[in-house]
């Protein structure tokens, strides 16, 4: 059985690179699609595994190509799928990206509302996958609509109640659904049921909570019981514990592309801390994780153990 369960979301990405449109309409025919792998919940497996962990994903795909495309994507990294279900009440969701040359984006998701990871139901989750793993991680891509809410709540309670290490990356997409009042409480429970609660520090810890600093945010958010990190970009994270509260600089990178960066970060933090069982070693290897993804394009440019070695290596390293 898998060392680690991602409970999350997984989906096709689209990228559409547009050609320049300055002098008038181009030739869109030369405008070629091309497929990648998505979802928050399936990037964070994807890191996980090419980072040489033992990684599931439980999650809900449609009945369609893209469903069966994106199993077979997992599989080929290593991901075990044993814990996707089929659904036939909904598509896989496409995420499709028209980019400019100057790198700008527009996004489209189809099917807008109600894709085949909103259907997975309690009954769809192996157990036993849940509760033999040392560490359950959830997206908060689950924790907006039924059954996947509900399901998401019971199998986080499970796998605590059998001892699993349980985290929650908070993922609110305030800028594209808000956070209305029940939201907002189900994503405090949902915290609640966490021993490691993940985010943004000022696009989703501090909006979730009211705090007025990323520091009070974070330590209402672990009401001294759980660990809270708080991804802080280019200024790296900002860890709180039960006992202390310290940072952990970020590593220098040229950016290309952020896509992915907070899902990297996780894959990073999870894989160190199962690895080393020190958190400040996890936030470093997330940070490091993060770093070699901006460098690259999409949510999928994500490094390898060594590739990651050597950038720690590189930076520990004495000065001649």
């Amino acid at each position: 059985m898998p060392h680690v369960i991602i409970l999350g979301d997984a989906c096709v990405d689209m990228a559409i690179h547009l050609p320049d449109r300055s002098r008038g309409m181009p030739d869109l025919s030369q405008s070629v699609p091309h497929l990648f792998g998505g979802g928050s919940g399936a990037n964070v497996a994807v890191a996980l595994a090419r980072l040489g962990a033992d990684v599931g994903l439980i999650g809900a795909v449609g009945d369609d190509g893209y469903g069966r495309w994106v199993r077979d994507d997992l599989a080929r990294e290593g991901v075990d799928v044993r814990g996707i279900s089929t659904v036939t009440e909904a598509f896989t969701p496409m995420v499709i990206a028209m980019i400019e040359p100057n790198g700008e984006r527009l996004v489209v998701v189809w099917p807008p509302e109600k894709g085949a990871h909103v259907m997975l139901k309690p009954a769809a989750v192996d157990r036993q996958l849940l509760t033999t793993a040392r560490w359950l991680h959830v997206t908060g891509m689950v924790l907006r609509d039924s059954p996947v809410r509900e399901t998401t709540l019971q199998a986080m309670a499970l796998a605590r109640a059998a001892g699993v290490t349980v985290s929650l990356d908070l993922n609110l997409r305030i800028e594209l659904w808000g956070l209305e009042d029940d939201v907002r409480a189900t994503f405090h429970e949902a915290a609640r049921l966490a021993d490691v609660v993940l985010g943004n520090a000022w696009e989703e810890l501090v909006p979730l909570t009211g705090a007025a600093t990323v520091q009070n945010a974070s330590r209402q958010l672990g009401e001294g019981k759980r660990v809270v990190v708080a991804r802080q970009g280019a200024q790296g994270a900002l860890v709180t514990t039960p006992t202390e509260s310290f940072a952990v600089p970020a590593f220098p990178a040229q950016v290309l592309d952020t896509l992915g960066a907070g899902d990297a970060f996780n894959g990073g933090f999870i894989a160190a801390a199962l690895t080393t069982g020190d958190i400040f070693e996890a936030a470093r290897w997330g940070n490091g994780v993060a770093a070699l993804k901006i460098s690259r394009p999409g949510a999928r440019g994500l490094p390898s153990l060594p590739e990651l070695q050597a950038l720690l290596w590189a930076v520990d390293a004495p000065a001649d």
